[in-house]
């Protein structure tokens, strides 16, 4: 039960951080990328708290800047066979 409760405690800490440092559009677009590729939302999340954490964040990511993230993090996960 306790770990329920700390798992609880860390996901809410989770989206307050993304809430301070991320813009309602930028979070927005995070939420409906979520639905279709929850595992890229993940990285992008823990890449920015960890920024944030750091201190490399200073200001707030528009939505621009995190459709800018999930171009970089998509291209890097696609691979093409060549012939």
């Amino acid at each position: 039960m306790r770990l329920l409760e700390e798992s609880e405690n860390s996901e809410l800490q989770k989206k307050e951080i993304l809430r301070k440092i991320v813009s309602s559009e930028g979070r927005e677009r995070l939420n409906r990328v979520k639905i279709v590729k929850p595992e890229l939302v993940s990285q992008i999340e823990e890449y920015l708290i960890n920024s944030y954490l750091t201190g490399k964040i200073k200001k707030v990511i528009s939505e621009e800047e995190i459709i800018e993230l999930l171009k970089a993090l998509s291209e890097k996960r696609e691979f093409r066979i060549r012939k």
